[in-house]
């Protein structure tokens, strides 16, 4: 069987196609290690110049690693036509299945986007106090698709990174100086100036409250039954800016009843007019 197979064999036309084609072959191995080496340089220098341009390492890497990505497709098409092997062809079947693949994953893409803006913006990073909507969390994980909240409850919340982009947030730990608002109604025939002075006193002595601004206590609105008064001062611990607000409602609470200041609570007042027929009424249920 190896006898006939030898037979058919034209050895001297492998040999031919093979030294037709060495030089094809010693090109390629060329490109591929001239494609290696530019490949190291466009990553080292697109680093350097990020580094310079002070982009933060995440977004830093996720660039670097598209632009090796982009020069890495280049060589591989350079060195498949270098080999013979028919690229147009393979690059309008690319286009095609590229295309399928992007409107099937439009959303995973638009996630991948929005994780690359929010690296670069860099509007939150790891471990610090977000809210976003009525949600307080900290940031435990930003990748490129999601991003990784835990909130104070211990929940673990996983956001995409496009819902995420069009949300407003708020950072408290970017700016960690931040106003504490206590909100407190009092009657309305109690004298605003002497609650003023009781709410303030309750802050006599705590050192985590700054001095300048000073604090204030405003009367914010006219209630249905109270003056609804709010006592405002700063800290520099935005971590504590719950933890405040509720110790010095109780706080003021206490102060206020030592002072004897009525805090109400909502009630109605029933008038009945005198008529005719309540008169016959109230009559008929007192004489049976």
């Amino acid at each position: 069987m190896w006898d006939r197979m030898m037979q058919k064999l034209d050895v001297g036309k492998v040999v031919d196609k093979v030294v037709d084609y060495a030089p094809n072959l010693v090109a390629a191995i060329v490109l591929l290690v001239v494609f290696w080496i530019v490949t190291k340089l466009v990553k080292n220098g697109l680093s350097r110049a990020l580094d310079r341009a002070r982009v933060p390492g995440d977004a830093r890497d996720v660039i670097v690693r598209f632009a090796g990505y982009a020069v890495l497709i280049v060589a591989l098409l350079t060195i498949a036509s270098q080999l013979g092997i028919k690229v147009t062809s393979l690059i309008a079947g690319l286009g095609v299945a590229g295309l399928a693949v992007s409107f099937a994953a439009q959303d995973t893409v638009a996630n991948v986007i929005s994780g690359i803006t929010l690296l670069i913006d860099r509007p939150f990073k790891k471990g610090d106090w977000v809210a976003i909507g009525d949600t307080h969390a900290t940031v435990s994980q930003v990748r490129l698709r999601t991003t990784v909240l835990t909130t104070f409850d211990n929940e673990v919340l996983v956001l995409p990174n496009k819902a995420l982009a069009q949300e407003k947030i708020v950072n408290f730990t970017l700016v960690p100086r931040i106003r504490i608002r206590v909100p407190v109604g009092i009657a309305y025939k109690e004298d605003i100036a002497t609650a003023r002075q009781v709410m303030l006193s309750t802050l006599q002595g705590d050192e985590r409250m700054l001095p300048d601004p000073a604090p204030v206590v405003i009367v914010t609105s006219l209630g249905d039954s109270s003056v609804n008064l709010e006592m405002r001062f700063w800290t520099e611990d935005s971590l504590l800016k719950f933890p405040l607000q509720w110790e010095y409602i109780e706080k003021c609470k206490t102060a206020l009843d030592a002072a004897n200041i009525e805090i109400p609570f909502p009630h109605q007042q029933v008038f009945l007019e005198r008529s005719e027929g309540l008169s016959d009424l109230i009559a008929a249920k007192v004489a049976s």
